[in-house]
Formats: C-alpha cells, structure tokens, sequence
C-alpha cells in the first residue's frame, strides 16, 4: 500500500480587517461623544467628580450660587419665573438637557427642591455639572 505524503500548508490571520474594524469605532465613538464645558458667568465652586459632563449647545443652564441665588442661563430669577421659563422651553423641545450648577456648599435640600421644580415644569432630562478632580 503506498501512502501520499501530505502537504502541509502555512496558515496565517489576515489582521488588516480586524484593525480597520477597530478604527471605525474608535472613530465612531469620538464623533458621537460630547462633553459640557463650564462656561464664564456665575461663580460657582463645583463639586469633583471623575465622570465627565455632557451636553449640547441648546440645553439650559440653572446655576445655584452660595448665597442660593437662582441663576437661568447666568440671569437672575425666581423660583416662580424660573418654573415658566423651564416649561416654555420643555414645551418648546422636549429632549432638552437641563444643566444643574450647584455650589459644593449649597445645602441637598435646596438642589432638590430646584431640581423637582424643573421636574414640575416639564423637563424630563436633568444633568449634574461637576468639575473634574485634581491630578
């Protein structure tokens, strides 16, 4: 009986495709990524955190400063004004972000209280501004 003898082939991974992959979602990901950046106007004093900000050109701003003063898009307001202001511009676009900048020494309650006010007015999306920690 004669036996054939076998060809061995060399086999080897094409990597081309799987690096082109990985740049299409690297690429994906920073187009589709955005990020708040805390803009001049009320001085508030953020609390640190370690995730970042997002946000849009259209969203709101609703500033809490140490004295609690209540700021709309860096203007003073009251509590009243600031719950017709925030529904005319829920009712207007109902995917706002509205961004909530808080002192760090601005007591909880008070964050909440401004935060279930917009709540009321009909902002469905609410955001936390915070600063990024010290390295």
């Amino acid at each position: 009986m004669q036996f054939r003898e076998r060809k061995w082939q060399k086999v080897s991974f094409d990597l081309t495709p799987l690096v082109d992959i990985v740049f299409l979602l690297l690429i994906f990901f920073m187009l589709t990524s955005s990020f708040v950046e805390v803009k001049p106007g009320v001085k508030v004093n953020l609390p640190q955190a370690s995730a970042p900000n997002i946000g849009e050109k259209n969203d709101v701003t609703v500033s809490i400063d140490i004295n609690n003063t209540l700021y709309f898009n860096n203007k003073v307001i009251s509590p009243k004004d600031l719950y017709y202001k925030i529904a005319k511009v829920a009712k207007a676009n109902p995917n706002v972000i509205v961004i909530v900048e808080a002192d760090k020494n601005v007591t909880h309650g008070k964050v909440v209280r401004v935060m279930d006010l917009i709540r009321k007015a009909g902002a469905k999306k609410i955001a936390i501004a915070t600063r990024p920690p010290k390295t």
